[in-house]
């Protein structure tokens, strides 16, 4: 009786997804200052689920929007990149706090509504520390 009570919990769990991550850089990664960083991530999006993923570094808004590079093409944020140049902004000597932000039309079990705007987010941040480059 206990395995089946058991079972019955395990199943109504719902497993801890973060829906958007950022894979690279890694957190605490050293950075060098002045140079291009491909930021890169998944997410729990499809084509049909209507979402975009959005980066913020160190609080330069407004998000900039990534690009979809998912197995189904336009649209399909499952993986996500996006390339920080300093016609952006550039990372500063210490920490640096790299935010994304899934934005979805669609409710998804993890994400929260945004009442001012009937969306569904979600987001994920990263500190890396920019160093001195010394090679340059």
């Amino acid at each position: 009786m206990i395995i089946s009570i058991i079972g019955l919990f395990s199943h109504m769990a719902q497993p801890s997804i973060a829906f958007v991550e950022i894979n690279t850089p890694m957190k605490n990664q050293q950075v060098p200052l002045g140079t291009i960083l491909n930021i890169s991530g998944t997410s729990e999006d499809n084509k049909l689920s209507k979402c975009k993923i959005t980066i913020v570094v160190n609080n330069e808004f407004p998000y900039r929007e990534t690009h979809p590079i998912g197995n189904f093409g336009h649209g399909d944020y499952s993986k996500w990149s996006f390339v920080l140049t300093s016609e952006y902004t550039k990372l500063n000597l210490g920490e640096n706090k790299i935010t994304s932000k899934a934005v979805c039309d669609e409710y998804h079990y993890t994400l929260v509504k945004d009442n001012s705007t009937g969306k569904f987010v979600k987001h994920s941040s990263v500190n890396v520390t920019g160093v001195s480059n010394s090679f340059r």
